[in-house]
């Protein structure tokens, strides 16, 4: 009974809703009904009792046909809850790189070449460093087989070079913001004129070689220096910062040359914004450099023409200085102002050289020179392209001529070479492990310098200087490819015009004179292995076109030039690292074993080995 009672219950509420949602429907012709599904359904008829008395319903309202659609769609819970913030984390540094303090490198390769190296500096700091490097590399072999019988045309004699340096430096950074540094070296170069056979020496002289004393064509180059300098480490926007550096130096020499050199350097810059967009720096580099030369000999090299060593050697009795005795003071004076910005992606250096040459004229020359470059990315830095043109004035002194070529004749001329550069340059990144660089130049040279055998010696070794004015186009490329340090691809190359702008008359016209020592191409070729920083190799292939050096007329009049043939050879190293304070090394020049020239009448070696290693000495 009580059951038949909340069914009917049941049943009334069930015919309210219906009339209700009846009465809905007929409000509008739009269902908006949706149904939630939050679980599968599943249908499940109860039993329920009988009623026995069917309910009658009566509804007037119309039943409208609707179609019901629905969907299924998850959707994402948002949560209400919000995590607290957390804190910034401080980066703790990995440990330091352990450095060590010095460094020996000691090697013997055949010809009797020693090699030693020794490098010591203090350790990290944040305010200073000091050190010194002491290095050393000889060779006192000979060239070629003496004749018991007839004296050989293939026999040089000890063909020895031996090059020293020793270098203490140090730097330290002021609380101010400057940093002071100052260097002290001594530089000891020695050779000797060994350009001549046996049989030349027979022939020109009458003498064979054991008779002759090796001090009687050896020559040596020493040169002091200090430098000293200060800087301003403030790079803010709108600061004044500056640099000034003194530079002195003694070159002296056999046969009583000697040369100083006195450089004083600087420059001044200023931060600055452009259109409050674009910032710059401003430049103003200041520079004099003077040389005294003082020439007073009392021996000359093996072979000298007789009337110049008489008149060389011939002294005056009242100052006891030779009565062709050379003494000169040359300067050079040169301001340089440029600016450095970015503008629209462009990097621009724009500024000019103005230098009084009182080098090669006496009462002093103005020169003018551009001092211009642009470049600019492209294609998200897979192109970038640069135009500069530039030019300078840059003395040849006696120092440097010796660094060019140390068989040069005592009391060398000495000028200052005048340069305009017109050059062009595209880099092409293709990716993170290839490089390609395409470049060409255009030069106006005045006062080039090459070099020719001067006549003053009868032996034909000794080298004077040439002072050439050319114009010369440069066209040349480098390639590199690397794949993640382990292997390293390079090729190099460039090819030279050269042009004369001094002629000669020859007939009924003008030609041009010839230019010495200046090959029509260069190449290399080079290949670097590392192998997990354990074992290192490289591998070069080198080629220099046939060089010109000297011009000879026949009979009918007829100029023939003369050339050094081709030079190619191959170069290796090779390393093996032991560990951090030891490796060995073996390194192998010319294994082509050819006899090429690098002067006129001076053959090189036909192959040289060095084997060697290098310690650390744990602190």
């Amino acid at each position: 009974m009580k059951a038949t009672k909340i069914s009917s219950l049941i049943l009334i509420l069930g015919l309210l809703a219906a009339s209700f949602s009846s009465q809905a429907q007929s409000d509008s012709n739009v269902y908006n009904e949706r149904v939630v599904v939050t679980s599968r359904y599943k249908p499940v008829v109860d039993e329920t009792p009988k009623i026995n008395v069917a309910p009658t319903i009566t509804d007037t309202a119309s039943t409208l046909t609707k179609s019901f659609t629905y969907d299924i769609s998850t959707r994402r819970l948002t949560s209400l809850y919000e995590p607290s913030r957390i804190k910034a984390a401080r980066i703790i540094g990995e440990p330091a790189t352990k450095l060590y303090n010095n460094y020996l490198k000691l090697g013997m390769g055949n010809y009797w070449s020693p090699l030693a190296e020794l490098y010591f500096n203090s350790l990290r700091s944040a305010d200073r460093t000091y050190g010194i490097r002491a290095t050393h590399r000889s060779s006192w072999g000979s060239i070629g087989r003496a004749s018991d019988s007839l004296p050989s045309s293939t026999y040089y004699g000890q063909a020895p070079f031996s090059l020293t340096d020793i270098q203490a430096f140090g730097k330290f950074i002021t609380p101010k913001h400057l940093q002071i540094s100052a260097d002290l070296g001594y530089q000891h170069d020695f050779n000797r004129y060994y350009g001549f056979s046996d049989s030349t020496l027979y022939d020109v002289m009458g003498l064979q070689r054991d008779s002759i004393s090796r001090a009687d064509y050896a020559v040596a180059y020493n040169r002091v220096f200090l430098n000293a300098g200060v800087k301003s480490l403030n790079t803010d926007v709108h600061a004044l910062g500056y640099e000034a550096n003194l530079n002195v130096a003694d070159f002296f020499a056999t046969y009583n040359q000697n040369e100083l050199d006195i450089d004083v350097d600087g420059n001044l810059h200023y931060g600055f914004t452009l259109a409050q967009k674009y910032k710059g720096i401003a430049y103003l580099h200041l520079n004099y450099s003077g040389f005294l030369f003082n020439f007073n000999p009392i021996t000359l090299p093996l072979a000298c023409d007789s009337t110049l060593a008489a008149g060389l050697l011939n002294r005056d009795d009242s100052t006891g200085r030779s009565v062709l005795a050379d003494l000169q003071f040359l300067n050079l004076y040169k301001a340089n102002p440029y600016l450095d910005f970015i503008f629209s992606g462009f990097q621009i250096h724009a500024g000019g050289v103005v230098a009084l040459d009182c080098y090669n004229v006496k009462g002093g020359k103005v020169h003018v020179y551009p001092d211009a470059s642009v470049s600019k990315s492209f294609f998200n830095q897979l192109i970038n392209a640069s135009v500069d043109f530039t030019g300078d004035v840059e003395a040849n002194t006696w120092n440097t001529i010796r660094l060019v070529n140390p068989y040069m004749a005592p009391n060398s001329m000495v000028r200052a070479t005048s340069h305009y550069d017109l050059s062009a340059k595209v880099r092409f990144n293709f990716s993170k492990k290839i490089d390609l660089d395409v470049y060409g130049m255009y030069s106006i040279l005045d006062d080039d310098l090459s070099f020719r055998l001067s006549d003053s010696y009868q032996l034909h070794n000794v080298f004077t200087p040439v002072y050439d004015s050319l114009t010369r186009i440069k066209v040349g490329g480098n390639f590199a490819f690397v794949n993640d340090e382990m292997l390293r691809l390079e090729a190099k190359g460039n090819y030279y015009i050269y042009r004369n702008k001094k002629t000669e008359l020859k007939g009924d016209h003008f030609e041009q004179m010839p230019l010495y020592y200046r090959p029509s191409f260069d190449a290399g070729v080079s290949a670097t292995i590392n192998y997990h920083d354990k074992v290192i190799g490289r591998v070069e292939f080198i080629c220099l076109g046939k060089t010109p050096y000297a011009t000879t007329i026949a009979d009918d009049g007829a100029d023939s030039t003369l050339y050094l043939p081709l030079r190619y050879g191959v170069n290796m190293e090779i390393e093996y690292r032991h560990n951090k304070a030891l490796s060995f090394f073996l390194k192998a020049d010319n294994l082509l074993f050819q006899r090429y020239f690098y002067w006129q009448n001076y053959p090189s070696y036909r192959g040289l080995f060095l084997l060697g290693l290098t310690y650390t000495i744990p602190n």
